[in-house]
């Protein structure tokens, strides 16, 4: 099986765990992933919840750097990729393609020309918010929506080529997201969201969503938050659940897997990215088809990547 993993949190743990990309005790390793035929990844650099704004842009810039020197060291083992022809290729010569990802947009500090910073260094997925209210907007848990800057950095995202992702957003603000990039005949992604129908979350996906990324051409990644799959701990089975909700809510196209490894308390069953295959069984007993389960695995999200990443007015 290959895999294409939208979302995950290693270049943080990496840097304050003082660990190796090649081998460590997270759940993603270089060694780990040789599970895998081939292997793509968004590793998002996430903000930092509880420090400011200006803070958390300085570490974005020590956390990607510490990334891009990890990568540097395994150069014949893995690559950033900046567009879709990258990902192709490092896949076609067997290295790991990763994708650099941002996670929560306030590091632009209300700059906008941050953007054009972010997209040279490398940055092709944005997600927009992590919790509260934002220069960007309201998070999940408010009921506000995109500020005029917010909307300006998602109409920025379209123009340049950076993907938009509303996981961690508000109902409001995701709203506002699909508004934008229907105008700009762009998609978005929900990188990490499981489905609000199944367990009313508020960081969960509600149907009118999936059906809006579904209709930009975007994606949904299932999530392994142990805490967002159900309420009183998780499994297996809550994994197969969600992905199964998903399916019949017509995303076959359009679902992967965001899975948060390194991110995220794990369900009962998953300790690192090598136990995704567990997966698979529980879903082909239920009658999903092999075509489909490679879908989720890789298909949707390396085709999806191959055509989007990189591809905005913005030249490299």
């Amino acid at each position: 099986m290959k895999l294409f993993d939208l979302h995950c949190d290693t270049p943080y743990r990496l840097r304050s765990r003082k660990q190796e990309l090649l081998d460590n005790n997270l759940h993603i390793s270089l060694k780990k992933v040789d599970t895998y035929e081939n292997y793509g990844q968004v590793a998002a650099v996430c903000a930092e919840y509880k420090k400011d704004d200006a803070t958390a842009f300085a570490r974005f810039l020590e956390i990607s750097d510490n990334f891009f020197d990890q990568l540097a060291k395994n150069s014949d083992r893995a690559t950033l990729c900046r567009t879709g022809a990258d990902i192709k290729a490092a896949w076609d010569c067997g290295k790991v393609a990763y994708m650099l990802g941002v996670e929560d947009a306030r590091i632009l500090e209300n700059d906008i020309s941050r953007m054009d910073f972010l997209y040279d260094r490398g940055v092709r997925i944005l997600t927009l918010m992590w919790a509260g209210n934002t220069i960007i907007g309201g998070s999940h848990n408010t009921e506000d929506g995109l500020t005029e800057f917010g909307k300006r950095v998602v109409a920025r995202c379209c123009e340049l080529g950076i993907i938009p992702d509303v996981s961690h957003a508000s109902a409001a603000s995701v709203d506002d997201t699909a508004a934008i990039v229907a105008e700009y005949k762009r998609p978005f992604i929900a990188s990490h969201s499981c489905a609000y129908s199944l367990y009313g979350h508020t960081r969960n996906l509600r149907d009118r969503h999936i059906d809006a990324v579904i209709a930009s051409g975007g994606l949904i990644g299932q999530s392994l938050c142990r805490s967002h799959l159900a309420p009183d701990g998780a499994g297996i089975s809550d994994i197969v659940k969600h992905i199964e909700y998903y399916l019949s809510r017509g995303a076959g196209d359009h679902l992967a897997l965001g899975c948060d490894l390194d991110g995220t308390d794990l369900p009962d069953g998953i300790e690192d990215v090598r136990d995704l295959m567990k997966i698979i069984e529980p879903l082909s007993r239920d009658g999903v088809s092999d075509d489909q389960i490679e879908k989720i695995f890789w298909r949707n999200a390396y085709e999806f990547a191959v055509k989007n990443i990189g591809y905005g007015t913005k030249k490299d």
